[in-house]
């Protein structure tokens, strides 16, 4: 638990994104820990800042009858998070195919050492869809964007 005063950082890495977040109490459960679903947020929260510092926005692709959306995502959990951890949720695009993307994500605690926890890690596979829900091929600028 740290109790000093952080600015929370939000930026591009390599091939991704990392921000950070801290556990407030309303993202823990009766025991003081984080509630499981509440990981799926950090992620998507995660997700949405990478795409807005590439210049992607969600509103944009609205006004294109287009969005994104979780086809499939395999989590494995390890420890958990308790309130004012301050904790890394890292983003990386593993591959770009015409109408999905896979992503790595995981939610981190680094410890007093400076080694990396995984709490909670997922592999995510993306579909970009059109509003009627089908799938529909990334635009070139999109995918450039992407880094495909």
């Amino acid at each position: 638990m740290s109790r000093e005063k952080t600015e929370l950082e939000n930026k591009l890495i390599e091939n991704g994104h990392e921000m950070q977040v801290r556990v407030y109490y309303e993202d823990t459960d009766f025991s003081g820990v984080v509630y499981h679903s509440n990981y799926l947020k950090y992620m998507e929260r995660s997700r949405t800042e990478w795409l807005r510092h590439l210049e992607i926005f969600h509103t944009d692709l609205a006004e294109d009858d287009s969005a994104f959306a979780i086809h499939r995502m395999t989590l494995k959990f390890g420890p958990p998070a308790v309130i004012d951890d301050l904790l890394t949720v890292r983003t990386v695009l593993q591959k770009l195919t015409g109408a999905r993307s896979f992503l790595r994500q995981d939610v981190l605690r680094i410890d007093e050492n400076g080694d990396e926890i995984m709490l909670c890690g997922a592999d995510v596979e993306v579909a970009f869809i059109n509003h009627g829900g089908g799938a529909k091929r990334f635009p070139d600028d999109l995918r450039a964007k992407l880094g495909g």
